[in-house]
């Protein structure tokens, strides 16, 4: 260790056993409101961290905005600055109404603790506002919208119910997102969360994620979902276009007659699972590694081929189109 670093330390060691006698408890509990005349087709950008965040429909030309934050810092030693406590800045400009939480921060010389105890906003707004929010920890609750939505968080998760908007935007990290009964166009972005869609009709639906799994219940549209490590599992779909696309995942596609299929389902290392419901119009082709890899258990199959690697046909007039491959896994087909 040369002079230099042995002074530094010294010097360290010197400011930090000094300052451990200085020390500081402190309670903070605000509570923030503000209300906006607003009109359908407003913005409301609300930055809110790590708190919870629900949103409720109501009928008046009202944003009303509740913020709560309540918690116990200590400090030993010496803070260096920052801001002490909690805050909420509100501004509207234009169509937009702007909420920002600011949380307490600032780095310290000794020990720091903050335990959070309540944290929330609560909004009730006209459903036809546009929401922009954006948040780390915390997680957000929207039912009965009818307006564009975006979301982008980091830990938190999203609960999305009886949404009628245009467009919906989720992206984060590790939590999850169950949506159910939402119509229109839906992008999710994602990392090692899982999605859950339930009863959704979709115009169109974009999932990209990473290790996290991807499931749909008794929903419809055309889906384009690429995820690595994460299992894809559709239940009693009605899909239009379906594309597929898993590293070391399983797919599971249970599809139900409807409009005419066009898609494809590709995993490399793993399992693929399709049942169609009896009567559906599809023409399909299967290849993996080996084609003693693939089982086919469908009735009067037209057109029947098979080699070292693949098979396919048709089934009830072929009028749908289903490309499957995998490298290392299993495929399965049938109709039940």
């Amino acid at each position: 260790m040369t002079k230099k670093t042995i002074y530094a330390w010294t010097i360290f060691l010197f400011i930090f056993f000094c300052g451990s006698g200085v020390g500081s408890a402190e309670e903070i509990n605000k509570n923030f409101h503000q209300s906006f005349t607003v009109k359908a087709g407003d913005l409301l950008s609300l930055r809110f961290g790590d708190g919870n965040v629900t949103i409720t429909p109501w009928e008046k030309d009202i944003l009303d905005v509740s913020v709560r934050f309540r918690a116990d810092i200590d400090v030993v030693g010496i803070k260096l600055g920052g801001r002490e406590t909690f805050d909420v800045e509100f501004r509207q400009s234009g169509d937009t109404v702007s909420v920002t939480g600011k949380e307490p921060s600032g780095g310290t010389i000794g020990f720091y603790n903050e335990k959070v105890h309540e944290y929330v906003y609560e909004i009730h707004a006209p459903r036809a506002i546009r929401l922009d929010l954006e948040g780390d920890d915390g997680d957000v609750t929207i039912n009965d919208w009818a307006a564009e939505i975006e979301i982008r968080v980091d830990d938190g998760d999203v609960q999305l119910k009886d949404i009628a908007g245009e467009r919906t935007v989720v992206r984060g990290e590790d939590g999850d997102v169950n949506i159910e009964k939402l119509t229109g166009d839906l992008t999710v972005m994602m990392d090692d969360g899982d999605l859950t869609l339930v009863a959704c009709d979709l115009r169109s639906c974009r999932v990209e994620g990473e290790d996290g799994n991807v499931t749909a219940r008794q929903s419809g549209g055309s889906f384009d979902i690429t995820v690595d490590d994460g299992n894809v599992v559709l239940e009693r779909t009605k899909a239009q276009e379906l594309k597929i696309n898993t590293a070391d995942g399983d797919i599971e596609v249970d599809l139900l007659a409807g409009p005419t299929l066009d898609g494809e389902l590709r995993t490399d290392d793993g399992d693929i699972r399709i049942d169609f419901e009896k009567g559906f119009p599809v023409s399909f082709q299967a290849t993996a590694d080996e084609a003693d890899y693939i089982e086919v258990d469908l009735e009067d199959i037209e057109s029947y081929k098979e080699d070292r690697r693949s098979k396919s046909g048709s089934i009830n007039g072929g009028m749908g189109r289903l490309s499957v491959l995998t490298s290392d896994g299993d495929i399965t087909i049938r109709e039940k």
